[in-house]
């Protein structure tokens, strides 16, 4: 009798699943200890702060200026607030998957 092909790699993949959520879990959650709500503002905080900055300035830009361009360095400022909103919103959506993926530990419900 032959083996189900895909049988066979749906049973791989649940068996890397599941060590994959071990090893994160192990080295993640240890990296991220007394994880909790309040914990997390700050970094809320900041992506909500980028934000505006960022959007602030684009706005700063285009305010008065029947014709004329950004210049190099103004869209170079431009470009570096974006960076930094973007690199922390990446940062926030990581916990949020952390958090879902159970690689955190988290407190009990009170």
């Amino acid at each position: 009798m032959t083996q189900d092909p895909n049988r066979s790699k749906s049973r791989f993949m649940m068996g890397m699943e599941h060590v994959l959520k071990e090893i994160n879990h192990e080295i993640i959650s240890p990296a991220i200890p007394d994880m909790t709500v309040e914990n997390a503002v700050p970094l809320m905080i900041t992506v909500a702060r980028l934000r505006a900055d960022y959007l602030k300035y684009a706005f700063r830009l285009t305010a008065d200026r029947s014709d004329q361009h950004p210049t190099e360095e103004e869209l170079a400022k431009l470009k570096h607030l974006r960076e930094c909103y973007q690199e922390m919103l990446a940062a926030a959506r990581e916990l949020e998957h952390c958090v879902d993926r159970g690689y955190i530990d988290l407190p009990p419900l009170t």
